[in-house]
């Protein structure tokens, strides 16, 4: 008879009632973080690269508002790392969510992709689609994220019971 190694044994399906996929509070409070301030930042981006007149120089925060957007990149890349092994393994076991967390794992994958586009970017037409895909994934993030942690709400609420 052989013996079952660590990644052969069967494991316990999770507990529903027990949340564990919820992410737990400081993660939480990383991801909003990052998340937050990348979207405001992006914002503040987005909104003088559109009133841009030529003669006149950039704000005295646009400089800063792109460095902490750029530097943000590889935290949520970490971020993303983090998330595909815990949240998205364990959620994906207790088929909590998919079609939320599909939709959020998109957008934030397509910001990271639409991201090196625009680091790597040389030809014009390809750095406006990748700024174009930036932006609209950019809109998109807070409302599927909305709809994500109100989907876990009410998959929590059906399964506490």
């Amino acid at each position: 008879m052989q013996k079952q190694g660590p990644l052969l044994a069967v494991r316990a399906f999770p507990d529903p009632a027990a949340r564990p996929s919820r992410l737990p509070p400081v993660t939480q409070a990383v991801v909003s973080a990052a998340l937050g301030l990348s979207f405001i930042t992006g914002i503040a981006i987005w909104w003088w690269q559109v009133r841009q007149q030529t003669d006149v120089p950039a704000p005295a925060w646009y400089r800063p508002a792109v460095l902490v957007h750029g530097i943000l990149f590889p935290v949520q890349c970490g971020i993303f790392g983090w998330l595909a092994c815990q949240h998205f393994r364990i959620s994906w076991e207790l088929r909590a969510n998919l079609v939320s967390g599909f939709l959020m794992e998109g957008v934030f994958l397509g910001l990271i992709i639409s991201s090196v586009g625009l680091y790597y970017a040389g030809e014009t037409e390809w750095r406006d689609h990748w700024i174009l895909t930036h932006r609209i994934l950019g809109v998109v993030l807070p409302v599927a994220l909305a709809a994500h942690w109100m989907a876990g709400l009410r998959w929590a609420g059906k399964n506490s019971k």
